[in-house]
């Protein structure tokens, strides 16, 4: 998410034309989609790397990039610093919990169909 939140900063100073104000704090579209798209790439090679290349990944990866995003634009006083990676990292973690328990599910559900003779 650090990459996000730098890569912001520095499209939304040099390039962002289109400004919104939450909470007196001046944002720009153009920093926050790179927030958003950096998020994404970021959080999805990490989860890419430990869960291979299933579709929860990508799910899981834009679910991160949304709430840093909203986070990051949300966020008073530099703040952001702490609340988007943390934020990120709980709802990282408890997506990738309930991700594994499906899983998990999923291939004991196969194991017990396959010694039954159930599956072909």
């Amino acid at each position: 998410m650090t990459w996000g939140d730098g890569l912001a900063a520095l499209v939304g100073q040099r390039w962002g034309r289109h400004r919104y104000k939450l909470w007196d704090v001046e944002k720009s579209w153009e920093g926050s989609l790179t927030m958003a798209i950096a998020s994404y790439l970021v959080s999805g090679l990490i989860l890419l790397n430990f869960q291979g290349n299933i579709w929860q990944t990508w799910v899981v990866a834009g679910a991160i990039a949304f709430t840093a995003t909203g986070l990051e634009a949300f966020s008073k006083f530099g703040i952001d610093n702490l609340t988007v990676p943390v934020g990120s990292a709980i709802l990282g973690f408890a997506l990738n919990q309930a991700l594994l328990e499906d899983l998990m599910i999923e291939e004991l559900m196969l194991i017990v169909l396959n010694c039954c003779g159930l599956q072909g």
